[in-house]
């Protein structure tokens, strides 16, 4: 099953604009963001680099509704975020964003494919059994779905949050630090 596609090739799934973020105030005032506006079209693959501090991982939690902007606008699907509360923006996120968070943040009770469809478990929803036999073949983790994650490698690790991610066809995915990352073809 293709991914979803919410709007036409070169629509606009993430867009921000004069995106700001302050922490601390007085003395401990720190501008984690100071007026960043982009654009990312479906299909588009965009990477934020920069040094250790540099706000990639703020800008990237404030494009995924984890985090409010101090200042500025964010959408997501054509669909401001900023003025949402927490349960619009929890359904907001598992219909369109899938996250690969730095440190994989499974669940160590839960085995492998238990971690992968826990989105859709939250949700009451069950997984597409073929696109779920898909990615764990993909990901190289058809044979390691029923190991937890202290008996995965950090490789197996990885793939399992990269497809925990995938498993709700996310109009748009998000990863944090994914230097690491290896899939052995293109997914979706």
């Amino acid at each position: 099953m293709p991914a979803r596609q919410d709007g036409q090739d070169g629509a606009s799934v993430v867009a921000a604009h004069d995106v700001t973020r302050r922490y601390g105030a007085d003395a401990t005032l720190v501008d984690a963001l100071r007026g960043v506006s982009l654009d990312v079209c479906a299909g588009e693959l965009v990477a934020v680099m920069g040094p250790s501090g540099s706000g990639k991982s703020t800008l990237m939690h404030a494009l995924a509704g984890l985090d409010k902007p101090t200042s500025g606008s964010v959408q997501i699907a054509g669909i401001e975020i900023t003025g949402m509360d927490d349960a619009k923006l929890t359904q907001l996120r598992r219909e369109h964003i899938g996250f690969v968070f730095q440190f994989f943040n499974l669940l160590p009770m839960l085995n492998a494919q238990e971690n992968i469809v826990l989105p859709l478990t939250i949700a009451g929803e069950h997984p597409d059994g073929a696109w779920l036999e898909e990615l764990l073949l993909r990901t190289g983790l058809a044979k390691r779905r029923s190991h937890r994650p202290a008996e995965l490698s950090g490789g197996e690790q990885q793939r399992v949050a990269v497809a925990r991610a995938l498993v709700t066809h996310p109009t748009i995915l998000f990863a944090d630090e994914p230097t690491g990352i290896r899939v052995s073809r293109r997914l979706g």
